[in-house]
């Protein structure tokens, strides 16, 4: 009787140590991995909504996918915070519907982007999805013009250090393949001078933290 209640009390502090480990596990950018990469580079493939109208946000309708990947350079500076730089070039065909209007002609679109993000998964504590929102300035070279542009969206990172699913040795999360991750974010671009040019972003593909 007295080793079976020795084994009941230590089967219950098993239990109770691993829920406390995973209470305090710590999955914060700077936290999750042994050493510390505060730099991400993403790269994404886009798809862009240049009839974007902030009134009906739920339209997709005009969606299509950018020439060439978005590129983006991630800093982060702590306190789940991050600043992001990041580069898309993509065109408009003739007819396309730009702002309720057709295009008349074709013409590339080149944005550079600078957001603030906050890490929301950071904030809770919790594992693998990252929820994340983002706001800030852009440029954008719209049909031979210069606009300025306010940002807003969000997104969700996957960690796959977190997954567990490469796991070698003592210090596993700091494997190669564990500093990867996936992304898929939306991000709307508003001009800031009323014109033409807001549009959606719809952005998806993988980060590497260094």
């Amino acid at each position: 009787m007295k080793r079976s209640n020795a084994l009941f009390k230590l089967f219950i502090l098993t239990i109770l140590l691993s829920f406390t480990n995973v209470a305090f596990a710590q999955y914060n950018y700077d936290q999750r991995l042994h050493y510390n990469y505060p730099w991400k580079v993403n790269v994404q493939m886009s798809m862009l909504n240049n009839n974007f109208d902030w009134d009906d946000v739920a339209n997709f309708d005009e969606l299509k996918a950018a020439s060439l990947p978005k590129f983006s350079v991630e800093y982060y500076a702590g306190k789940n915070i991050s600043f992001k730089l990041g580069l898309l070039s993509s065109e408009v065909k003739a007819d396309d519907l730009v702002n309720g209007k057709l295009a008349k002609d074709k013409f590339s679109v080149l944005a550079v982007d600078a957001t603030m993000v906050y890490s929301l998964g950071g904030l809770i504590n919790i594992p693998i999805v990252d929820p994340y929102v983002q706001t800030g300035l852009g440029y954008t070279h719209f049909n031979k013009d210069d606009k300025a542009m306010f940002n807003l969206g969000g997104g969700v990172n996957i960690w796959l250090s977190d997954t567990n699913l490469f796991k070698t040795g003592q210090f596993n999360r700091d494997l190669l393949i564990n500093r990867f991750g996936l992304n898929l974010e939306v991000l709307g671009k508003k001009n800031l001078s009323g014109g033409p040019g807001s549009n959606l972003q719809i952005n998806g593909g993988v980060f590497f933290v260094f």
